[in-house]
């Protein structure tokens, strides 16, 4: 299993539990028009303190049993306050362990580099403790710093998926792009 807290020059990367849901939940708040261009409809009760209370006991259970991990990211001299999280959803596609790989980042604290550094961190943690050997990301067509940013951790475009989310209420195209460690 991999650390449950990490650190890397700028960020500190932790998995969370309940106690922290209202910072979870201030993120995507602070957040919401951002994030929601992008990322899948969201359920009814999405925006609740007691819905991230159960998404973060979820994803605890999962990070214990070795299938799922969220990091949240916070900046080293701030740790009062989420600035985002990469997590990886672990799965076998036969031939090796792969790991399917989302990330976010507060609008306030874009373009300083954090979204990489915690994803080159993150990957190197999940190569190390899991064996990962395949890191994939899908991405809306429009985002395009999230688009750079597969770019400079050297993913490769592999193919689009034809209305595979629903994103604001409509169907939509994503990207795939894979990374393949060597």
């Amino acid at each position: 299993m991999a650390p449950d807290v990490y650190q890397t020059e700028h960020l500190i990367l932790r998995i969370e539990d309940e106690d922290r849901a209202t910072m979870v939940l201030a993120l995507y708040e602070n957040n919401r028009p951002e994030f929601e261009e992008f990322e899948p409809t969201r359920p009814v009760d999405f925006y609740t303190l007691d819905y991230h209370i159960k998404a973060l006991r979820r994803e605890y259970k999962a990070y214990r049993l070795g299938s799922f991990v969220r990091y949240y990211i916070y900046r080293q001299n701030d740790e009062h306050h989420i600035i985002g999280s990469i997590n990886f959803n672990i799965f076998f596609d036969g031939y090796t362990k792969c790991a399917e790989m989302g990330y976010k980042i507060d609008h306030l604290h874009q373009n300083r580099g954090y979204a990489y550094e915690a994803c080159v961190a993150g990957m190197k943690l999940l190569a190390s403790y899991y064996d990962i050997q395949r890191f994939d990301v899908r991405i809306h067509p429009d985002n395009i710093p999230s688009l750079c940013l597969a770019g400079k951790l050297n993913f490769k475009y592999m193919y689009i998926e034809p209305n595979s989310a629903n994103i604001m209420g409509r169907n939509t195209d994503l990207l795939r792009y894979t990374c393949h460690l060597s």
